[in-house]
């Protein structure tokens, strides 16, 4: 059953706000994406340190990220709201600057030893995820309050998703190009050289952004400002409630089906893949894995285009459905494309990116049905811990997928710019090919669950109205 179309006109979000919300994904994702493409092998063959202590740090440090999150979304529900800025936008002109800083000394290479290089890399990355959540879950939560409308905002959840993969386009296309052009070269330490100035660069773009869509966007909605005593009635909310466990669920297990692709991709190229046939995609810089991230990416980014414009008329548990068991199919098949036979594998995750780069917009989407379902139940207005949910189940599902890639090849023996034993070379294939499809097949289980389909939310909206409560 289709969504109703919008009905109400104050409560339509243009699309310059919508191209300014956009940035704050754009801006977030320029950091996002090179920790998911490139992080382990940044870790382990540009920074330094072995592949079991990356995979290691990944792991407690994430998962320990992933406590931020809700902490975070209950200090902006309590927030009071800035006249003429609302409750969350302030976030962005907070946290802007502390973002960039932070991001850029996270790919800084200092002279240390090898125990000094693993204390570094902890501190310097549990300070980027600290000052992600902080600027990140307030963003997620603005989109809550910018329109009651369940069809506005999911076409505004498409456009962050546009947004974010314009990011990782660049990321995918430009960033070992860039880090060679500055860095001089494709040597160890003159890529340790490259990767801080790009960084560095991409960080003062990042924080322009944040600045630009706090400027651009506009809070519709102004929940009651809520009391400190509230916090254990909220939680208690949230976690009774089986549709947010569900998504969570679900937004787990579609990340890691991403990030155990994309963490092993670079490894994969580099000693699995066969080498003569890896020269010959020297069209683009950095071969063929480059190839691989950029029309990867490219053909994500026409995946949230084309599905932009059913957003607001379509089921988006069935669309959910329908493109993640899709993906997971398509997954199986990177298992048997011989290694020789480049241009199939690359076809094939252009397949596979278009049909899950509409997924995470469905999610977000999801989320802010979520947070007006348990106002309808009667809790108070919790956007900030609902949507926290959604960063929360990114971090977690990241933290397993990319510490598993480092952690599995490290125990197979893998040692970095070394010709790979028959057994880490199979691991690699797994990672590529049956892992990502095994997650993908649990997420399309649990989102077969999930309660609240396009005509439920088209009731609560409606319920909501007539409560008179935003």
């Amino acid at each position: 059953m289709s969504e109703q179309r919008t009905v109400d006109p104050s409560q339509v979000i243009p699309f310059v706000e919508k191209f300014g919300y956009a940035l704050g994904d754009f801006a977030s994702n320029l950091f996002w994406m090179p920790f998911i493409l490139f992080g382990n092998f940044f870790y382990t063959d540009v920074f330094g340190i072995s592949a079991t202590a990356v995979g290691y740090m990944l792991l407690v440090t994430r998962i320990w990220d992933t406590v931020i999150d809700p902490v975070v979304g209950l200090v902006a529900d309590r927030t009071r709201p800035r006249p003429g800025l609302g409750r969350y936008r302030p976030y962005l002109y907070w946290f802007a600057l502390p973002f960039a800083v932070v991001c850029s000394i996270a790919f800084f290479s200092p002279n240390l030893g090898p125990m000094g290089k693993v204390v570094y890399a902890w501190v310097t990355y549990t300070g980027f995820c600290i000052v992600y959540s902080l600027i990140n879950v307030p963003y997620s939560a603005l989109m809550s309050v910018m329109s009651r409308e369940p069809g506005e905002r999911s076409s505004t959840s498409f456009f962050r998703m546009i947004g974010a993969q314009v990011a990782g386009l660049i990321i995918a296309s430009g960033l070992m190009f860039f880090v060679a052009k500055f860095g001089g070269g494709n040597e160890q330490s003159q890529q340790q050289r490259g990767f801080f100035i790009v960084m560095t660069l991409f960080a003062l773009l990042a924080m322009v952004c944040f600045l630009v869509a706090g400027k651009l966007t506009r809070e519709r909605i102004t929940p009651d400002l809520k009391e400190k005593g509230d916090i254990s009635k909220d939680l208690k909310n949230i976690i009774g409630c089986g549709a947010w466990w569900l998504l969570f669920l679900v937004s787990f297990f579609t990340i890691a089906a991403f990030t155990l692709r994309f963490g092993v991709a670079a490894y994969y190229f580099k000693y699995y893949a066969d080498p003569e046939a890896v020269k010959s995609w020297g069209l683009f810089q950095g071969g063929a894995v480059s190839a691989f991230f950029t029309l990867g990416t490219i053909s994500a980014l026409l995946g949230v285009i084309v599905f932009t414009f059913f957003a607001k008329t379509i089921d988006r548990k069935k669309m959910y459905y329908v493109l993640i068991l899709s993906s997971g199919l398509v997954s199986i098949y990177f298992y048997y494309i011989p290694k020789q036979n480049i241009t199939t594998i690359i076809a094939t995750q252009m397949l596979f990116s278009f049909l899950t780069g509409p997924t995470a917009a469905i999610l977000f989407a999801m989320y802010t049905d979520i947070a007006a379902y348990i106002r309808n139940q009667g809790a108070s207005a919790s956007n900030g811990l609902v949507m926290s949910a959604g960063s929360f189940a990114q971090k977690f599902g990241w933290a397993i997928g990319g510490s598993l890639t480092s952690i599995l090849l490290g125990l197979a023996g893998y040692v970095a710019n070394q010709p790979q034993s028959e057994h880490v070379q199979q691991i690699m294939r797994f990672m590529m090919s049956w892992a990502p499809m095994i997650t993908c097949f649990i997420g399309a289980f649990f989102m077969m669950l999930y309660p609240l389909t396009a005509a439920r939310m088209v009731q609560v909206t409606k319920e909501l109205a007539e409560k008179g409560l935003n």
